[in-house]
């Protein structure tokens, strides 16, 4: 067993400020030469417990990136809990950020294979008891940006998009395990991020992973300004005010696939943050995903800002990212 060290941002010299709708869980990942069937068990070439949960991730990758973190997450009162705080404290959050409730820590399992390809299960545990009072007002009031993923119920998310759209902030929302989304969520969500699964499933893409036009166009006047669907492999593309943004994947060799999506989803906010174009936020977001997937495990995978500008600075091979001629993968180059 392999115990992820932790790499800390200093907040106090951080400009932007992010608050996270948040939560954790002990993420066990175990890497095979190929997934199980049913019933099957198999022999595996590593293991690794770390902390993680798709917002404690999104926090994680938003402050290795230069952003300043505050959020409200909830664990449970058992062994796990412990393990949340000292990541929490080791990764420099504020206490604050974290609550404790009866029952468990959320906790996942997930299985990776020799070509990085994934399959998890989770349970949520004491996550689905974060609520609305959980949140706090001062770190909310400044916040530049406020996250949240489908790890989360949908009154905190509903609550704090609300007071955020209230002072103009941005919001983002990684629509992330799929359920249907709230209309007063979606009103209040200015950048919707999905995998094209989820975009499937939310009727935005057909049987053949081609875009749907009359569907992203009722989505985008529902309240998002932007649409952003990740592809894996295949990239990514956008939708929203300047028609069909393009994104190719960097060629990279695969070692885990396990919280690229959360790199991605990081990647782009604090770039559209930190003032990038659409086009330029893409193309850094492909590239955390790029760097996260090439080590086993997801914590100490997601990318600096210096490790980012290394990164791009040596590539050339994301077939010319946003090129604005190009044509959306997969899907129609139709505007919504």
């Amino acid at each position: 067993m392999r115990v992820t060290p932790f790499t800390v941002v200093d907040a106090g010299e951080a400009s932007m400020q992010v608050f996270v709708v948040g939560s954790f869980v002990v993420a066990c990942t175990v890497k095979v030469a190929r997934l199980p069937r049913p019933g099957e068990s198999l022999d595996a070439a590593d293991f690794l417990s770390e902390p993680g949960g798709k917002g404690f991730n999104l926090a994680v990758a938003a402050q290795r990136l230069g952003a300043a973190v505050d959020g409200a997450f909830v664990v449970g009162e058992d062994a796990f809990a412990d393990v949340a705080a000292a990541a929490f404290r080791r990764q420099g959050f504020p206490a604050g950020m974290l609550a404790r409730r009866p029952g468990s820590t959320g906790g996942g399992v997930g299985f990776v294979d020799r070509a990085g390809e994934n399959c998890l299960a989770v349970s949520l545990g004491a996550n689905l008891s974060l609520a609305p009072e959980d949140l706090d007002a001062a770190a909310l009031a400044r916040a530049d940006l406020v996250m949240a993923t489908f790890e989360s119920p949908d009154a905190p998310i509903r609550a704090a998009f609300a007071q955020a759209r209230a002072r103009g902030v941005e919001t983002l929302l990684n629509a992330s395990p799929a359920r249907p989304i709230d209309p007063a969520i979606l009103a209040r969500t200015r950048t919707l991020l999905v995998n094209e699964v989820e975009a499937a499933d939310l009727g935005l893409l057909d049987g053949d992973g081609r875009a749907e036009p009359r569907a992203i166009e009722a989505l985008l006047g529902a309240g998002p300004e932007c649409l952003v669907v990740t592809r894996g492999a295949a990239g990514a593309f956008a939708y929203g005010g300047a028609g069909p943004q393009v994104q190719s994947a960097f060629a990279v060799p695969v070692v885990d696939t396990i919280g690229a999506g959360d790199a991605f989803a990081a990647g782009f906010a604090v770039s559209r943050l930190g003032g990038c174009t659409p086009a330029e936020a893409l193309r850094r977001a492909a590239a955390c995903g790029a760097i996260t997937v090439g080590r086993f495990g997801a914590l100490d995978a997601f990318p600096t800002a210096t490790e980012l500008d290394r990164f791009l600075r040596e590539r050339t091979d994301d077939g010319g990212g946003n090129d604005a001629a190009a044509s959306v993968p997969q899907a129609s180059r139709e505007r919504p």
